[in-house]
């Protein structure tokens, strides 16, 4: 009898843009979330269907949009699709990081978890996905 061996299963985490490109193209380290999460390792990052308006105003993001080509300013306007990988190398509470200079990034907001992010990776053709709340298995094998 052959025993299958299950293929691990792909995390991928939901987040509306422009803050998911940022993540992917803008230097975002640090995910502002209301939980914190013990997952260690490669998170794909999946733009959600609704943008977050305000955050297109956001400085930074004005900034990286200015300077990033064509090809990349475009991930902004779409909505579903999986854009990218990060991987989560901690995750701590605002209190925890905050000085009198401010909190570990300037991304990162007082009251919420800090997931604290690394070496993104954006993929060479993004795809469409179905997202979900919190963290979730990719159905897709990019």
């Amino acid at each position: 009898m052959t025993v299958g061996i299950e293929a691990p299963r792909l995390k991928a985490l939901t987040v509306k843009n422009p803050w998911a490109w940022a993540i992917i193209n803008a230097g975002k380290n640090v995910e502002n979330r209301s939980q914190p999460t013990s997952h260690r390792g490669t998170l794909y990052i999946h733009i959600a269907k609704r943008d977050d308006e305000a955050g297109h105003e956001n400085e930074a993001i004005r900034q990286a949009r200015a300077g990033a080509p064509q090809a990349v300013r475009n991930h902004l306007q779409l909505q579903g699709y999986v854009l990218g990988t990060v991987e989560v190398v901690g995750c701590h509470y605002s209190s925890d990081c905050k000085t009198k200079d401010g909190y570990c990034s300037e991304w990162a907001r007082p009251g919420f978890y800090h997931w604290e992010l690394s070496q993104p990776r954006s993929l060479a053709c993004p795809f469409p996905e179905v997202g979900k709340l919190n963290i979730w298995n990719l159905a897709a094998n990019p």
